[in-house]
């Protein structure tokens, strides 16, 4: 198994090492554990253009996933007589990454081992366009990012200070 890890940006520290235990992880419990994966950390104007280029949609996202032709839940699991298979190519925007961590609260580390693990379960073969499929991607996503994040230095706890501060509570006059 390969999992590769490419580094286009400099916005954000990434924690290779969490980042990759995330990932070795998810294709455990896929059983593909053979399966080789690419991340890309990029910033946005990167992102937007292979958004248009392959989705027609001329606009950054957070994160895109290409699977392999082939590649996906039905495919087979390759044996020790043949080679590894490619499943694919996860692109995350570090620039949407940072702009998502402000906005619900989190650290920029979380907010990228949520966009791996999103990325990652994609190329697994879930996806989130029922209410039910996307519940149950959640908490995928969720206990994937916990595991990873487990010792992490760039990633505090859930519940630890370093998540920003909150905001002013409205009370009564």
């Amino acid at each position: 198994m390969a999992i590769e890890i490419i580094d286009r940006q400099t916005r954000i520290r990434i924690d290779r090492r969490s980042a990759r235990r995330l990932v070795e992880r998810a294709l455990l419990d896929h059983a593909r554990e053979g399966a080789d994966v690419s991340i890309v950390f990029a910033d946005d104007e990167f992102v937007r253009a292979l958004n248009a280029r392959y989705r027609g949609k001329d606009r950054p996202t957070d994160v895109l996933a290409f699977p392999m032709p082939g590649e996906g839940p039905a495919a087979r699991v390759a044996g020790a007589d043949g080679p590894e298979p490619i499943l694919g190519d996860v692109v995350i925007s570090t620039d949407r990454a940072a702009a998502q961590a402000r906005r619900f609260r989190r650290t920029e580390g979380r907010e990228i081992l949520k966009l791996v693990s999103h990325g990652v379960l994609h190329l697994l073969g879930h996806d989130h366009v029922k209410t039910t499929y996307r519940a149950a991607m959640r908490k995928l996503e969720n206990s994937y990012v916990r595991e990873a994040a487990a010792g992490s230095p760039t990633v505090p706890a859930i519940g630890s200070r370093s998540r920003g501060p909150r905001p002013a509570r409205r009370g009564r006059s």
